[in-house]
């Protein structure tokens, strides 16, 4: 748990004096009420830091009527980025340390934005840790992406293999059909050019046979 800083350090550092409370949630400001779990009382500090309207955020001191932003905090200055609140108590923000974001916002004009402090060094590795999965992300993106080409090409080649032997069975059918119709062209002239070739037309069975004299061609 962070501790709140002397008057010295604090005004070295920046930062305000500590707060009893920091709110949860957009509130009123006026009237007692409860904050973070805590009711608080007159005269409490309380770091105003969710309001919807985000010129009201600030350090106020709580009253029974109107809030009043804190004497230490109604300046440009005194809100400017880096600036540190330390929180005492609280259900939620007790021990916190929270920074104010905005530089030299005009008090009542401009939005002034209040974040929980993060230490420098503590910054550090979540930038280096941030960096890395950014880093782990695209390598994992590349990898898919180098995967996905390889399967893309393995896919191509498969289909094109495929094609490759659809053409073998379609030129062989045609080589045989071509054979056919040469055989029965043929033997409409009287011609058997082989015995297969008769006994597939059907003109003899499996008998021999002899050559005819009138040429090279054979005959029943």
């Amino acid at each position: 748990m962070a501790r709140p800083a002397t008057a010295a350090v604090r005004l070295l550092t920046g930062e305000r004096e500590p707060v009893r409370l920091a709110t949860t949630v957009s509130i009123l400001l006026h009237g007692l009420q409860i904050i973070d779990g805590v009711p608080c009382e007159v005269g409490d500090r309380v770091l105003v830091k969710d309001q919807a309207d985000q010129r009201q955020n600030g350090i106020y001191t709580a009253s029974e009527g109107e809030w009043f932003r804190a004497a230490d905090a109604r300046t440009a200055r005194a809100m400017q980025k880096g600036t540190t609140v330390h929180t005492q108590v609280g259900s939620a923000n007790a021990g916190r340390v929270f920074e104010f974001m905005a530089d030299e916002p005009a008090v009542g004009s401009d939005a002034i934005t209040i974040v929980p402090f993060v230490p420098p060094d503590v910054a550090e590795v979540v930038d280096e840790v941030e960096a890395l999965r950014d880093e782990t992300q695209v390598l994992k993106d590349a990898t898919g992406a180098s995967a996905g080409q390889a399967a893309a090409s393995a896919a191509s080649s498969a289909a094109n293999a495929g094609l490759t032997a659809a053409d073998v069975v379609t030129t062989a059918a045609n080589l045989a059909g071509a054979q056919a119709a040469r055989d029965a062209s043929l033997y409409g002239k009287g011609i058997f050019p082989t015995i297969a070739a008769a006994i597939g037309l059907g003109v003899i069975g499996s008998g021999a046979i002899t050559a005819g004299s009138g040429g090279n061609h054979g005959t029943l």
